[in-house]
């Protein structure tokens, strides 16, 4: 019992400073309507969300489309990533939307994107920590369900991300990083974490993920040979794919 508690107790001070909450829809949209699809997002619902952060609604928003589309509509082909101060200003994001008529100056059906995409589900999850956000153009999204989710957490804070932190923008090193625990929905299904790297071109973010290119170092092999997620994440990744940043309006940090 003194053991589990102290465990509790050095996750929460290590991670006290985690704040933001972070809301991903994701979408698929047919082939034959992306084009149209992304033209009004950026001409019409863009303006609506650098309204909310300029009215203090929300910090940022983020638009993606997933690297290597898919025609299976059961899969997500754009990500919308939407990042809240707090959890009360997450659950008044309807006012966002309250005033979209008179932001756009017409009625905001015209530009509706509902009838030419399909909205798969929405994961909110809270920051848990995260590295300077540099400028970036694809990121890479790890989802994970680890047995020992503190030891998962205090492993990637203590070891991994003064490494990460050293090198960030580094040769084709990755430019941002961060953690995200799921708050919802939750199940045997889903993953709990969400791990993210940024880089600023895709050669970057396909070496990342390339076991033959991993850059050997005597720094990371005292890195490995300290690390213990083998034990706190045995099945490792369950999921990893590649999101291109389309868009990016306001600031997380």
């Amino acid at each position: 019992m003194k053991k589990l508690l102290l465990l509790s107790l050095l996750f929460i001070t290590t991670v006290i400073f985690g704040q933001n909450i972070v809301h991903i829809q994701y979408r698929h949209v047919p082939n034959e309507n992306v084009a149209e699809f992304e033209a009004l997002e950026l001409d019409y619902w863009s303006k609506i969300k650098k309204k909310a952060i300029e009215n203090g609604h929300m910090s940022a928003s983020a638009f993606f489309r997933l690297y290597g589309r898919t025609d299976d509509e059961s899969k997500p082909t754009h990500a919308f990533v939407q990042v809240y101060k707090s959890f009360e200003q997450y659950e008044n994001q309807m006012q966002i939307w309250s005033t979209t008529n008179e932001t756009l100056g017409f009625n905001s059906n015209l530009a509706s994107t509902n009838e030419i995409s399909k909205t798969l589900y929405n994961d909110v999850y809270k920051l848990v920590t995260e590295l300077p956000l540099g400028e970036f153009k694809y990121a890479v999204w790890n989802l994970a369900q680890p047995k020992d989710f503190n030891g998962f957490i205090n492993e990637n804070i203590n070891l991994w991300m003064p490494y990460f932190k050293k090198n960030l923008g580094k040769d084709g090193a990755r430019t941002g990083w961060g953690i995200l625990a799921r708050v919802h929905p939750k199940g045997m299904d889903e993953s709990s974490v969400l791990t993210y790297d940024h880089y600023k071109d895709l050669s970057s973010a396909l070496k990342s993920l390339s076991p033959m290119d991993i850059t050997a170092s005597k720094e990371l092999d005292v890195i490995l040979s300290k690390s213990k997620m083998s034990k706190y994440d045995p099945d490792g990744f369950r999921y990893t794919n590649i999101w291109e940043l389309i868009e990016l309006v306001g600031s997380p940090q």
